[in-house]
């Protein structure tokens, strides 16, 4: 996949983080596809799109991104979760998928993409 067709998915609750998100990713040649603030807009969004990668927020206020992220695994779309809890807190239902712990630099959000997209090959059939 060239890298001018990867795309995002930013589920983020706070703005001002996801205006962030939207540059680093920006910044590392990737596009944005859609950002929302809540697990029904996310689920909406993937009803129209079908991004590269998923950027989730694992806490999205008083819910968390965890159904949008087994609709991206059904659906074969990389996740990548961002949070504000320690590694412990993290749930398991996170799986492998890589965690960024925020505030994280623009090097762990490269690292983690890469990784992301990797998951996703390694269990493609061969």
């Amino acid at each position: 996949m060239s890298e001018a067709t990867r795309s995002v998915i930013v589920v983020e609750d706070e703005p001002l983080v996801t205006m962030l998100i939207e540059d680093m990713v920006s910044e590392l040649g990737w596009q944005i596809a859609a950002t929302a603030q809540t697990e029904a807009a996310a689920l909406h969004v993937l009803e129209h799109c079908t991004p590269t990668l998923a950027i989730l927020d694992i806490n999205l206020g008083q819910q968390t991104s965890l159904v949008v992220a087994e609709v991206c695994r059904s659906r074969r779309i990389p996740v990548v979760f961002t949070t504000g809890y320690m590694a412990g807190d993290v749930p398991p239902e996170c799986g492998d998928a890589p965690v960024l712990s925020k505030p994280f630099s623009l090097e762990e959000l490269a690292t983690a993409l890469q990784r992301g997209l990797i998951s996703v090959s390694e269990s493609l059939p061969s």
